[in-house]
């Protein structure tokens, strides 16, 4: 069999795992069977070996790190996702929050798979070493936050129950599938309507110019988006705002300990991974820092989780408001991530899809 096509394969089933893994921690959310949570944790192992394969053979058959394009970083992004809750999952009693983390993960690598081509040559900027060490710690970091932000909406969810503060229980899961589907919206409507790409020969700088007709598809994937997150935030939230909920759920204690978990490890790996892409700026333009829309983006995020661990260890800012600050992390995340090379023209454009 050709290698390219048992990658393909390899993350097929890989994704295909993750949404059967997520059906499994809904279920055992609801059930709490905990032979059903041991099932979810052996398909989620099984499936987490399958896209490590896969991005392995990826590397092989490219000869070079699978980072390059928005598939190969939105796979290695859901890898991390995987990978650190199921360390998590050892050390804390959290496979409830497995009902929103890994839908994450499962979302998070079909969209990859949406952009899906085979192995191309690496574009000059992308000839270097620095490749494989900047993306793979961003991409771990950006894992760490989702941990983080999964354990922090349920740590809302879980302190409103207790509560009995059940009408907030279903707005808070109502904004938060509507902001997911509003986003995932403009995104899939970014895709669909593939703007012209011009790229400057000398600065290597990629605009996206867009049409009229470009840009109604981008509302019109919005407002798809957004309509489909209110209907599922609506019956999410109506069975989760249920007395006896809370029950199900891990202590306010593990789920601000996990929150903050994910972001103490996860800080040091985004500045390292600022750190490591102006050294490889530096190589490939012959500059460390240039403010290119990437490079802002990278720093507001930086910024805002530093707020995080500021208000945390200075001002002795625990649960709610932590919490709230974890999931807005994980929105400024995928903007700086996703946003930038989608809607902002930049040196970093050459990994947006063509």
């Amino acid at each position: 069999m050709d290698i390219n096509r048992l990658e393909e394969l390899l993350f097929i089933a890989a994704v295909i795992s993750y949404l059967v893994c997520s059906g499994f921690y809904i279920w055992y959310l609801i059930s709490r069977n905990e032979k059903v949570v041991r099932l979810a944790t052996l398909v989620l192992v099984l499936a987490l070996v399958a896209h490590t394969l896969a991005l392995g053979l990826r590397w092989y058959s490219s000869g070079h790190a699978p980072m390059s394009d928005l598939y190969e970083s939105l796979s290695l992004f859901g890898w991390g996702i995987v990978l650190f809750f199921l360390i998590a999952q050892r050390f804390y009693p959290v496979q409830a929050a497995g009902a929103l983390v890994v839908p994450t993960a499962f979302l998070i690598t079909s969209i990859a798979g949406v952009f899906y081509q085979g192995p191309e040559p690496l574009v000059p900027a992308l000839q270097s070493y620095w490749l494989w060490i900047h993306v793979t710690i961003a991409m771990l970091s950006y894992g760490l936050f989702a941990l983080s932000f999964g354990a922090g909406f349920i740590y809302i969810v879980q302190e409103y129950l207790l509560k009995k503060h059940y009408k907030n229980v279903m707005y808070t899961f109502l904004i938060l599938f509507a902001a997911l589907g509003l986003v995932l919206g403009f995104w899939a409507g970014s895709w669909w309507a593939e703007p012209a790409k011009v790229m400057d020969q000398t600065t290597q700088i990629v605009s996206n110019v867009y049409s009229a007709t470009d840009y109604l598809k981008i509302l019109g994937g919005g407002i798809i988006g957004l309509a489909i997150g209110l209907v599922l935030g609506y019956f999410a939230g109506k069975g989760a705002s249920k007395p006896g909920f809370a029950k199900r759920l891990p202590s306010l204690d593990v789920l601000d300990e996990v929150s903050y978990r994910g972001i103490a490890f996860g800080f040091p790996l985004l500045t390292i991974g600022i750190i490591t892409g102006a050294i490889w700026a530096d190589q490939a333009w012959g500059r460390w820092w240039g403010w290119d829309p990437k490079e802002t983006w990278s720093l507001i995020t930086w910024l805002f989780y530093g707020a995080y661990l500021h208000t945390r260890l200075t001002m002795g800012w625990r649960g709610r408001h932590s919490a709230i600050i974890a999931v807005i992390g994980l929105i400024v995340v995928l903007f700086t991530y996703l946003g930038v090379n989608l809607f902002l023209s930049g040196l970093h454009s050459y990994a947006a899809p063509t």
